[in-house]
């Protein structure tokens, strides 16, 4: 995901240690071994080509595939939907719990109790995760001068945009959207809705950020941490839209002030829908938002590939036996909650 405003610098991508509150090392001391972490079970889309231990202090990691160097592997990834059974493991050796999803779409896949006592570290978009791996990583930069943001003002006509493929969900954000409706109009494109002109989803947002004066930014679930594509893209270029967000409970220690509109601020859609109004009715403020949200842009660096800087420190600098993990703790203690803000 992201960092809190103090952690960003001009034209600088923010250091994974300082997030995760490691200590700055200038000058490196390696561990005199070489650290193999093997990913056992890897998600199917997963490249692990994308990894690049050049880029991180510690350098003197080896990624791998090849399970015969399973008992030789200093570390050892887990997917949670990548696996239907675990090996035998072998003393010393770390294993790390590896998801990208909430709990809700974790914990789904297996049966946690099985699990327990298993894991010593884990790699999520949790900056509590061992390997800490958000979806995306915001970077300052100078807005384009030649933007023309009066045009882009008065080239929109219509309201809101949702683009989503599932239909019911933990957060009930469907409920909200269809009690949002009642008070403004909301476009609803993708599997629950219209077809979009473009298969590509992102192409698709592009387009209908040219006509849509907001797009609906919310998660299927409402769990700490847990910010995901359907925010972090309204940071790419060609997305002019002020994203509504609706997800982590603290969203706003990650996201840029003044770049988004959270539901959170407001005691019910209708008091929303009456701020949209205002907003997409008012030139000034309106672009106001575009102009600071286009300071800022996803990098790319960031998706699972991010945790494993983290995962090579940590082999590096670790001095007693790893950890044992209570997994269904770990996954569920005080993250999610269920939706507070539905009429009753």
């Amino acid at each position: 995901m992201l960092w809190t405003l103090g952690q960003i610098k001009d034209f600088e991508r923010a250091d994974l240690n300082n997030i995760k509150n490691q200590p700055k090392v200038l000058w490196p001391r390696a561990s005199k071994n070489n650290f193999t972490i093997l990913f056992y079970a890897k998600p199917f889309w997963f490249n692990i080509e994308t990894v690049n231990f050049d880029r991180c202090n510690y350098k003197n990691c080896k990624l791998t595939i090849d399970k015969t160097l399973f008992t030789k592997s200093e570390a050892v990834i887990f997917h949670h939907n990548s696996f239907s059974k675990l090996p035998d493991k072998p003393s010393g050796q770390v294993w790390i719990f590896s998801t990208q999803e909430s709990p809700y779409h974790t914990s789904g896949s297996f049966k946690a109790d099985k699990l327990n006592m298993k894991f010593n570290w884990t790699q999520s978009y949790r900056k509590d995760s061992d390997g800490f791996s958000p979806y995306a990583f915001l970077r300052k930069q100078r807005p384009n001068p030649l933007t023309n943001y009066t045009a882009i003002f008065m080239n929109k006509t219509k309201n809101i945009a949702w683009v989503v493929s599932h239909c019911r969900t933990q957060s009930k954000r469907e409920s909200y959207v269809k009690e949002l409706s009642k008070y403004i109009d909301v476009d609803t494109y993708g599997r629950c809705g219209k077809p979009c002109l473009f298969k590509n989803r992102e192409d698709c947002k592009s387009n209908l950020s040219e006509t849509y004066r907001f797009y609906l930014s919310f998660e299927n679930s409402l769990c700490k941490d847990y910010l995901t594509e359907k925010i972090l893209t309204m940071y790419r270029n060609g997305m002019n839209f002020i994203p509504i967000v609706r997800g982590a409970p603290n969203a706003g220690d990650y996201l840029p002030q003044k770049t988004y509109i959270a539901t959170s601020e407001f005691e019910s859609p209708q008091q929303l829908a009456t701020f949209l109004k205002k907003i997409g009715s008012d030139k000034t403020r309106y672009i106001s938002y575009l102009k600071e949200k286009d300071k800022y842009f996803d990098d790319g660096s960031g998706g699972l590939k991010a945790g494993f800087c983290d995962i090579c420190y940590r082999l590096n600098v670790r001095k007693q036996k790893p950890k044992i993990m209570d997994l269904n703790k770990w996954l569920w203690e005080n993250q999610c909650h269920m939706p507070k803000d539905l009429p009753t």
